[in-house]
């Protein structure tokens, strides 16, 4: 029997499958950006992070990160601002932070598009664009990012640029 999978915001009671999936995806050297149980305690207590969760587990997660510096924020403002003098970007509200992640037995499903579009839910007053940048080599991430409306703006030296807006998947 399928269980129904919950698409919801995080609670503190999912901290520790949430820990677990983002570390699972740091040994797989697909996250550069590495919270502490306790960092991400913070974000889920005091953000909007959105999940999927299947038997009381997440089995994906999308989370902006506001609190901490994971070494990368200053040289994407600096990507985006390059863009934006280029023309190539427009000018708006970028949140520089995102962080997504899911189960590998749970791709295919869906879950990473409908976690997305909880938190551009939440966040669609506070920022017009979300930033991710996709490790080089992960086919897979940059052809359903495609297919969840992220638009690719090349390679930015530290992976492949992709941009979201919060309001509209065609802007």
């Amino acid at each position: 029997m399928e269980t129904q999978i919950e698409i919801r915001r995080a609670e503190l009671p999912d901290l520790n499958s949430l820990h677990e999936l983002h570390s699972y995806w740091i040994d797989k050297k697909q996250i550069k950006q590495v919270f502490t149980t306790e960092q991400l305690e913070k974000i889920v207590a005091e953000c909007d992070v959105a999940v999927a969760v299947d038997n009381l587990k997440v089995v994906s997660y999308y989370l902006l990160n506001p609190f901490f510096d994971t070494g990368n924020v200053e040289q994407r403002k600096e990507i985006i601002k390059k863009l934006i003098e280029e023309g190539r970007l427009k000018e708006g509200k970028y949140a520089y932070s995102l962080q997504a992640g899911t189960e590998p037995t749970y791709t295919g499903r869906g879950l990473n598009r409908k976690v997305l579009n909880l938190l551009r839910e939440f966040y669609k007053d506070k920022y017009d664009y979300f930033i991710g940048i996709m490790p080089y080599g992960n086919e897979a991430t940059e052809k359903s990012s495609l297919k969840m409306g992220w638009k690719h703006h090349g390679d930015v030296g530290i992976g492949m640029l992709a941009v979201i807006s919060t309001k509209d998947e065609n802007d």
